[in-house]
């Protein structure tokens, strides 16, 4: 079997498309849990990498996971974010297992951390190297 390609990568914030954007994903209204996710993220200061899938050919990548940490960035007047390139069948795997695990985290008051699973993963991959 093929090596699967993961590649880490400063992305700036201005190139990131999200699913909802591209039409593959409802765009929710940015609710009071989102909002405490993101005042949190800021003020914490260290992230997981997000997940970005390059878009063939125009120098934009697909947001997969990591939307409260792109908002937070975006709160903080950043430019860019660290972020793991993944390939595309990885990315949108990424994204659909991780709507998963936050709805799990959703049924259960956000107790269980299921949704911590992923961003966990691509630290863990950060750090492999």
């Amino acid at each position: 079997m093929k090596a699967i390609k993961i590649k880490k990568v400063k992305v700036e914030l201005s190139k990131l498309v999200t699913m909802a954007e591209m039409g593959l994903g409802v765009e929710r209204p940015l609710n009071k849990e989102k909002r405490t996710w993101i005042n949190k993220l800021k003020k914490d200061g260290a992230w997981d990498p997000i997940l970005v899938t390059p878009i063939k050919d125009s120098g934009y990548y697909l947001l997969t996971d990591g939307w409260h940490r792109v908002q937070a960035a975006k709160g903080l007047k950043r430019k860019t974010i660290n972020a793991l390139r993944l390939p595309a069948n990885v990315g949108l795997s990424m994204a659909k297992a991780n709507k998963i695990l936050r709805d799990i985290d959703r049924e259960h008051g956000f107790k269980l951390h299921c949704s911590d699973i992923i961003g966990h993963w691509a630290m863990m991959e950060t750090l492999l190297e």
